[in-house]
């Protein structure tokens, strides 16, 4: 697990930290250009990348309670800009992500490397302040045993203390999302009399239900749901309440609302979950 080697690297790090703070607290906050399941996608990227475990699996409980970025251009692109940053040791232009993010988005990503890049050497020196300290107890402290713990212990400590309540919080929506339900599978999916849109429709709604919490109240609601898709001379119906979520082709005479406009976000959304679903086994593989 790489440590910040060199002035160069560590003052890189901070004017990318400066430079970006205002977007940064941006991300903090509702209705930034940076959503929150975008955000801790990016944390958990950069804790993959740094080999920082500790900082991927926290924010990985983030991301179980928030849902999961859509578009799975959006997440190679983070997993790629999060990996050259690794290498280099220092902030890289976000070429990628200029071509599937507008530029604010951008710069609250920016922000967010930079907050995980901090995340992860929090992690690394404490690691260090254990290896040292269980060093210790094997034998007599050395040299490099107290300049190491000079420097590593008061970093671990400051960073460890301002974590700390995100961990917490990590912790407990992590549990939320797992008391939460399932996403159901689809009904209707695969009848042949579903066209075309409503089966992307279908494609869309795990990513929809992906929130734990609007998973909870959509899918625990006593009261079915039904919201209506048109694009062009195709039609289709989603419903979701009592546990279930259900798809059938045309208008049904329950919709609450229809929605009208272009197929194309909704193919972009299968297509994203598709890419999704190969970036997350192409680790495990």
């Amino acid at each position: 697990m790489p440590l910040l080697s060199g002035l160069r690297n560590a003052a890189a790090w901070g004017v990318e930290v400066a430079a970006t703070a205002p977007a940064g607290l941006r991300t903090l906050v509702p209705g930034a250009p940076v959503p929150a399941a975008l955000r801790e996608d990016v944390l958990v990227a950069v804790g993959h990348a740094q080999g920082a475990a500790g900082v991927a699996w926290i924010h990985g409980r983030w991301r179980a309670f928030a849902g999961s970025t859509p578009d799975g251009d959006v997440r190679l692109a983070l997993a790629a800009h999060a990996e050259r940053c690794a290498r280099a040791g220092h902030p890289v232009p976000p070429t990628e992500l200029a071509d599937v993010l507008p530029p604010a988005a951008v710069r609250g990503v920016r922000a967010v490397v930079a907050r995980g890049r901090i995340e992860a050497e929090v992690e690394a020196r404490a690691r260090r302040v254990v290896a040292t300290a269980t060093a210790l107890r094997r034998g007599p402290p050395t040299v490099h045993h107290g300049a190491g713990l000079v420097v590593d212990l008061p970093l671990a400590a400051v960073g460890l203390a301002l974590a700390a309540p995100a961990a917490g919080i990590g912790l407990a929506l992590g549990a939320l999302a797992r008391l939460a339900p399932p996403v159901p599978e689809v009904e209707g999916a695969g009848d042949p009399d579903v066209g075309l849109l409503g089966v992307l429709a279908a494609e869309a709604v795990p990513v929809l239900l992906g929130n734990a919490a609007v998973r909870a109240v959509a899918l625990g609601s006593p009261v079915v749901i039904a919201v209506g898709l048109r694009s062009g001379g195709s039609a289709a119906t989603v419903r979701v309440g009592r546990g279930r979520a259900q798809v059938v082709d045309g208008l049904t005479p329950d919709a609450l609302v229809v929605l009208q406009g272009d197929a194309e976000p909704l193919v972009r959304l299968a297509t994203g979950i598709l890419l999704r679903e190969a970036h997350e086994v192409a680790p495990r593989a």
